[in-house]
């Protein structure tokens, strides 16, 4: 999480009116094979690049996420359908996203068996 918070602090003040968040991908050994920050307004939230980054390591592994993973298709699509697609078997989030509209990707995840 210390990781994907420094990640957040890298990107602060550049990703309005997204928030800054900070995303690590671990591999199912552990190690860490992906990490992110959400880009400029329009571009990938911090899960997408840090799974990009990650690529087929992602499966099976872990998703260390800021914030709750948003699940709604605003400039970009979900991050929840990006994690679920890579096959990440668990995800941890510091924070529930206190934005109605796009809150409810743990409930997603959970109910999709992450």
């Amino acid at each position: 999480m210390r990781l994907a918070i420094e990640q957040a602090h890298e990107v602060k003040g550049s990703t309005y009116p997204n928030p800054p968040v900070g995303a690590v991908i671990l591999a199912a050994d552990g190690e860490v094979a992906g990490v992110g920050g959400t880009e400029p307004a329009g571009g990938a939230h911090a899960e997408v690049v840090a799974l990009r980054a990650a690529g087929e390591r992602a499966a099976g592994g872990t998703a260390v996420v800021t914030l709750e993973p948003c699940n709604h298709h605003g400039r970009t699509p979900p991050c929840v359908d990006a994690l679920l697609v890579a096959g990440v078997a668990a995800v941890v989030y510091a924070v529930a996203d206190p934005n109605p509209v796009a809150a409810g990707g743990a409930d997603r995840l959970r109910a999709a068996g992450v």
